[in-house]
């Protein structure tokens, strides 16, 4: 019968001994469960269609919120310069200012590390193969994944940008963290944080070193930073322009 299983077991005769298993029967719904049960995960289903378009209308709204920050910041701006199409510049930007704010790092300095790590060349492979805009080796991607308590899985990962981005920064704010400075972090982050300690520790290779790679990111910084001064005090001197017109 349609809607119903049925369970059906025979007498059982053993030597001398009965068994008997008695019929039984479950009501069920189209799917094969209860419908009380059926009606209740429909409920679920509806509860869990209806949190999912939350959270994504919050995720949207944080989003406009770091991109407009991107903006303001001039870090979009630079962004442009990648070549991406529109939609991914906005998720770089978006990415760029997340994670140096997640790690406490001005999210210029970051752009300014791309700028002279990649060109915002997001496929970018290093003579030793460091991968991707931040150019993350494969080895350190994977350690800095791990640390976080995800996979990074296969090391072409690396060149999916929102993930570099994620795992480069991390890795910046941790080497500032180590070496006590950006200087010190950029030497490390160029050179690997073993031959960063020995260049470090002899003053005529420090001194040699830090003219190079470190000094061009710090130039890029705030040659970007001056950028940013000069848009807030556009934006700044605007209102008043406005009330005089």
């Amino acid at each position: 019968m349609r809607g119903w299983t049925v369970a059906m077991a025979a007498a059982v005769v053993l030597m001398g001994t009965n068994a008997v298993a008695f019929p039984v029967q479950v009501p069920v719904g189209a799917q094969g469960e209860a419908p009380d049960v059926a009606a209740l995960r429909a409920q679920l289903a509806e509860k869990d269609a209806q949190l999912k378009a939350a959270l994504a209308r919050l995720q949207h709204y944080e989003d406009e919120a770091d991109y407009l920050r991107a903006e303001q910041m001039g870090v979009a701006e630079a962004v442009r310069a990648s070549g991406l199409p529109e939609r991914q510049q906005r998720r770089l930007a978006v990415s760029i200012v997340r994670e140096a704010e997640r790690n406490n790092l001005d999210p210029l300095l970051v752009v300014a590390l791309i700028r002279c790590e990649s060109s915002f060349n997001n496929y970018a492979v290093s003579g030793v193969g460091a991968m991707g805009l931040m150019q993350v080796m494969p080895d350190t991607g994977k350690y800095l994944a791990e640390k976080s308590g995800w996979r990074l899985g296969r090391h072409t990962n690396l060149f999916d940008f929102e993930t570099n981005v994620n795992l480069g920064t991390a890795y910046l704010a941790d080497l500032i963290s180590r070496f006590g400075s950006v200087e010190g972090a950029l030497v490390a982050y160029n050179a690997g944080p073993g031959l960063a300690k020995r260049i470090l520790a002899k003053k005529e290779n420090r001194v040699k070193f830090m003219a190079g790679y470190p000094a061009k990111v710090v130039k890029e910084f705030r040659k970007l930073k001056a950028q940013q001064e000069r848009a807030i005090s556009l934006r700044a001197e605007q209102p008043t322009a406005d009330r005089k017109g």
